[in-house]
């Protein structure tokens, strides 16, 4: 597909602009409907002009009605794709991915991020794996993997490397891996458990509750009984997860551990959990 200019100004019109109030005035239908269905007609090449005209928010200008079709027409580029039997989805996603390897502000990128999270596959999962070592972008980044899924966990687990020294990077990431329960990140869900970071540290956890691997117990049991405060509430709560998960003997390895470890009196909730289930 070809991003030859083109003139979107007409396709905008139609979209309301903030009162003076700052509110959106009213929006009339039938000409908004009429303005999307001539962009869908060339959704990857509208796309890229309408990238052009989004601004860092607080920056002069206003970009209200290029957000709200590069919105709507992510929206609903799939349903429109499926009905013209053509791959406009795929190629509207590309297209929108394309434009991040440009100069565009860091929360313009996110912003276009958070639509290919709504109509892309796996076709863009490279061009978003990209932005998991970017600070401020990661987190949009991380949602839209997951929401695309397939082939999403190569990515996280590319970025895990490099994104070790950054705390807020490397929870992001690992956060990924645990919901995509990615068992070939049992190592590094192990390797987490003793980190410095108490987030960290509770991510292995949830992680290695995710896999529910028996052989990955004793490590999972020492780390979770160094827990403290809230950390110590969540981790008896992943205790319980996981023995839910474990065959009837394996399980019974958790709730003696819980037994043994929980007896303050705010605990005696647990004591009954765990007495009820052996």
């Amino acid at each position: 597909f070809s991003y030859n200019t083109m003139d979107i100004q007409p396709y905008l019109d139609p979209f309301p602009l903030p009162a003076k109030r700052g509110i959106l005035s009213d929006i009339n239908k039938e000409t908004t409907e009429k303005a999307l269905a001539e962009a869908m007609k060339n959704p990857a090449t509208v796309a890229g002009e309408l990238v052009k005209r989004l601004l860092d928010p607080g920056a002069e200008g206003n970009d209200i009605q290029a957000r709200h079709l590069l919105h709507t027409m992510a929206v609903r580029i799939a349903d429109y794709g499926r009905k013209a039997k053509g791959n406009q989805r795929a190629e509207f996603s590309i297209a929108l991915t394309k434009s991040l390897s440009g100069n565009l502000p860091d929360r313009v990128k996110a912003f276009v991020i958070r639509q290919v999270q709504l109509c892309g596959g796996e076709e863009v999962v490279p061009a978003i794996g990209a932005f998991l070592t970017v600070g401020g972008i990661a987190d949009d980044a991380s949602q839209a993997l997951l929401a695309i899924n397939k082939g999403s966990a190569d990515q996280f687990r590319n970025a895990l490397p490099k994104v070790k020294k950054d705390t807020m990077l490397y929870r992001n990431v690992l956060h990924g891996l645990a919901e995509l329960t990615d068992k070939a990140s049992r190592t590094h869900f192990l390797e987490a458990l003793g980190h410095k970071d108490g987030e960290v540290q509770l991510l292995g956890l949830w992680g290695l509750t995710q896999l529910a691997d028996a052989t990955t117990l004793d490590a999972f049991l020492k780390a979770e009984s160094q827990q403290t405060g809230f950390a110590r509430v969540k981790a008896a709560s992943f205790c319980l997860q996981f023995a839910e998960k474990l065959p009837k003997e394996k399980a019974a390895v958790i709730y003696h551990h819980l037994k043994k470890t929980r007896t303050a009196p705010q605990e005696k909730y647990l004591q009954e959990l765990v007495a009820a289930a052996l």
